[in-house]
């Protein structure tokens, strides 16, 4: 057999209709895949986000997933961080790490971000692939608004907190994998769906900036990610444990194993979520669960943001929750 080069990969499976951009968002994307730099054309008043990830086999991924599901949850993490910032997507680039040529799994692959693509309206204008371990790295461009961008720093003491969606389910996902266990069975099947294809709270994000006031994806866990924004903005954060919004799989599952809180710790400090935080001035909150409300994602009041500079959980009679697990750590 034919060594395939890389030039060719990228022709038979990424620079395709469905993946680049259309003729309509070539008006801002001149120029993409094929070049030494894609062209991105900005329209006034408008400014760049720029984020990026990368996902290791057998890390961030089980490398002998499938090859769908995984471009799927690797674009949608990055797109998550747009989200975060209330950016528009506009277009990513990808380098992928591959130990082989196999060509069901390039095929698979490329379905997957296609897609992504599709839904989100965010395609593929360059990248690089090479030999090595199985790696995805994409960086993701988006766009802001002046006056509307979605910040860690700006919480201030009073305001209320909100989470979006539901907690929990991706935490464990990530757990029973790690303990060997297949998620590919039907009383797992929200936890696959949590793993593998989280949605990003886009038209979250575009439709509450300039209302909150600031906004964190939970990649890390809510506790964790929320002390990104307490120590940005210089505050406390308190939350409700009751409040709470806890997956109807993960309440399930860990009281059938004897946990009473119900997956109260897992909710708190689970990364991968890919949910939304923010923080709203109370005489913001009424127009921020309409604009919810408008595109069907729910939101939960969770907590309120205070004087001082830690976050911590309340129970009902007022007394701070012992943590187990801060939430994710890259090296630890």
């Amino acid at each position: 057999m034919l060594a395939i080069s890389e030039f060719d990969l990228i022709k038979d499976y990424f620079n395709k209709s469905g993946l680049i951009p259309t003729t309509e968002q070539s008006a801002r994307i001149p120029l993409g895949i094929g070049d030494d730099c894609a062209v991105i054309d900005l329209p006034p008043e408008r400014l760049l986000a720029v984020s990026m990830d990368t996902l290791v086999a057998d890390v961030h991924f089980p490398a002998k997933a499938d090859s769908g599901l995984i471009a799927q949850r690797a674009l949608a993490v990055n797109l998550s961080d747009l989200a975060a910032m209330g950016a528009e997507p506009l277009a990513f680039t990808l380098a992928l790490s591959l130990p082989k040529v196999e060509e069901a799994w390039l095929q698979g692959f490329s379905l997957g971000l296609e897609q992504m693509i599709q839904k989100y309206r965010c395609p593929l204008i360059g990248g690089d692939i090479t030999k090595g371990p199985l790696s995805i790295t994409i960086q993701v461009h988006g766009l802001l608004e002046r006056g509307k961008i979605l910040r860690r720093d700006s919480a201030r003491p009073g305001e209320l907190v909100y989470v979006s969606g539901e907690l929990g389910a991706a935490g464990l996902a990530v757990s029973l994998l790690g303990n060997g266990m297949s998620l590919d069975k039907p009383d797992t099947k929200e936890l696959h769906s949590a793993y593998y294809q989280p949605v990003p709270r886009v038209i979250l994000g575009q439709s509450i900036a300039g209302i909150a006031s600031a906004a964190i994806d939970i990649s890390d866990g809510l506790m964790a990610d929320l002390g990104h924004i307490a120590e940005q903005s210089g505050v406390g954060i308190v939350l409700n444990a009751k409040a709470i919004p806890i997956s109807k799989a993960v309440k399930n599952f860990m009281g059938a194993m004897g946990d009473k809180s119900k997956g109260l710790n897992l909710a708190l400090t689970a990364g991968d979520e890919y949910e939304l935080a923010l923080t709203v001035a109370e005489d913001q909150q009424e127009e921020l669960q309409q604009k919810a409300a408008e595109i069907n994602v729910p939101l939960t009041l969770i907590g309120r943001v205070v004087k001082g500079s830690r976050v911590k959980c309340l129970d009902s009679d007022g007394r701070e929750i012992d943590i187990k697990n801060s939430g994710y750590r890259h090296f630890s």
